[in-house]
């Protein structure tokens, strides 16, 4: 039974390139949603591969993770080669693909424990706002536990037993709600905490919105191996103060 699954999720998943497949229901635990319902979220791209996800806070500025700069072995990754697809639920087609010209991230981020965990970018070519394409303001106050948010992205759909991983090229939403720091079992004030079991954002999340009342008020930042509870996102407004230095410091 087991291998039937796995075929059928296997041939499904080739072909559904363009379109929304019925199996991509997850975020891990999400469904696929048009871009008109997140147009802040655009995919951050690494020669043309998908490595993040971001926000749109202006025409030429995306706010992201700095993680996403790094590669596995805390190496910085080459600035040169970064792009930003706005504009399209799809990862690899449609909407628009504009270089990355400048990158700024958090003095202070260490990539062992990832702290400080911020960075925006500046975009070659200014975006045109469409229904597809759209700003988010940057949170002033830190949501309280129970608030709904949502969370999208193209991260891991699902990870089957012997830890194969598949990415859907639709993007994926998820409504969840926040948790008290207490309950996540971490007291740091810079992080927001949210998610559940197979409820949660994943690798390839990176770096994309949490988002409650049409304000960017998380970064997807990192959760536990196998993406199996809460994910920890970079408090915005905690950051909005270095959010808005860096971006008057780019333009």
């Amino acid at each position: 039974m087991f291998i039937e699954s796995f075929l059928l999720l296997l041939a499904l998943h080739f072909l559904s390139a363009g379109r929304v497949s019925r199996w991509e229901q997850r975020i891990i635990g999400g469904e696929p949603i048009g871009i008109e319902q997140a147009p802040w979220q655009v995919s951050l791209q690494l020669y043309g591969d998908l490595v993040c996800g971001g926000s749109i806070y202006s025409e030429s500025i995306i706010v992201t993770a700095a993680h996403c700069f790094f590669d596995k072995n805390g190496n910085r990754e080459d600035d040169q080669g970064y792009q930003v697809r706005a504009g399209s639920a799809l990862t690899d087609s449609n909407g628009t693909l504009v270089d990355v010209v400048a990158i700024i991230i958090h003095e202070e981020y260490a990539y062992e424990s990832n702290i400080n965990d911020i960075a925006i970018v500046s975009l070659s070519t200014p975006l045109e706002f469409t229904s597809k394409v759209q700003p988010i303001s940057l949170a002033k106050m830190k949501p309280s536990p129970g608030s709904i948010a949502l969370v999208s992205g193209w991260g891991v759909s699902y990870i089957f037993n012997d830890g194969t991983k598949l990415y859907p090229t639709h993007l994926q939403g998820l409504t969840l709600h926040i948790k008290s720091m207490f309950s996540c079992r971490l007291f740091d004030p810079s992080l927001i905490c949210a998610g559940t079991y197979r409820r949660t954002a994943c690798h390839g999340d990176s770096g994309g919105p949490l988002v409650v009342n049409k304000q960017l008020v998380g970064v997807v930042s990192w959760g536990r191996k196998g993406c199996q509870s809460s994910t920890f996102f970079v408090s915005v407004p905690y950051f909005r103060e270095w959010i808005l230095n860096a971006i008057a410091s780019i333009q």
